[in-house]
């Protein structure tokens, strides 16, 4: 996929911290399913903080990490950053912009998980393994991100047309997808009486 030295170029607000020509084989925030050569995403939330779990990722198989902090003690090299999450996203920004396909965006009240599904299966149809699509419901600020970093266009796989869908649980977040995923079509498959308990009005989810 790419040295750590060059997603340290694609992120250049964060510190390279190690050994720069470490291979890394694909982007990956979930130890459970941690495979060899993947560089693990230290993401914090309000109950957890993945950062206590950088030896278990090392051991899982993990080869470098984006992280706030402990890299050293966890004896990985990686990508220190003020807040993983953002950077996962502007990681992911920048990886797909070097990646030149067609890519549609789905979003909407409801349905954009099934209509997200259609266009994969005529996608794949078209191009078989050109295809790219979003696997399951990945479509916030942390799935996105990592769908995108799948994007291949190199000797393993060369993706020629691709969709993913963007979800939203707070004002502003298809924006900031949107922004990530710099889609070439949008489609927005409804706009209904979702999310009132932050969105006042129909007009104001649209």
């Amino acid at each position: 996929m790419m040295t750590l030295a060059q997603a340290h170029a694609l992120l250049p607000s964060s510190a390279l911290v190690g050994d720069g020509s470490v291979l890394i084989k694909r982007v990956h925030s979930d130890t459970r399913t941690l495979q060899q050569g993947d560089l693990f995403v230290a993401l914090k939330g309000e109950r957890f903080d993945a950062h206590t779990f950088l030896q278990q990722a090392k051991a899982a198989g993990a080869v470098a990490a984006l992280a706030h902090h402990g890299l050293a003690e966890a004896g990985l090299p990686g990508l220190q950053v003020v807040d993983t999450r953002h950077a996962l996203g502007e990681l992911a920004a920048a990886w797909r912009r070097r990646c030149h396909l067609p890519l549609i965006a789905v979003t909407g009240s409801n349905g954009k998980t099934t209509v997200t599904q259609m266009i994969a299966s005529i996608l794949q149809a078209w191009l078989a393994d050109g295809a790219f699509s979003t696997q399951g419901n990945f479509n916030n600020d942390i799935g996105l991100p990592l769908t995108l970093l799948r994007l291949r266009q190199d000797d393993e796989a060369w993706h020629r047309a691709g969709v993913v869908e963007l979800g939203m649980n707070h004002v502003g977040e298809i924006a900031r997808l949107a922004a990530i995923a710099a889609p070439t079509v949008a489609l927005v498959n409804n706009a209904q009486r979702e999310h009132q308990e932050f969105m006042e009005s129909v007009e104001a989810v649209a």
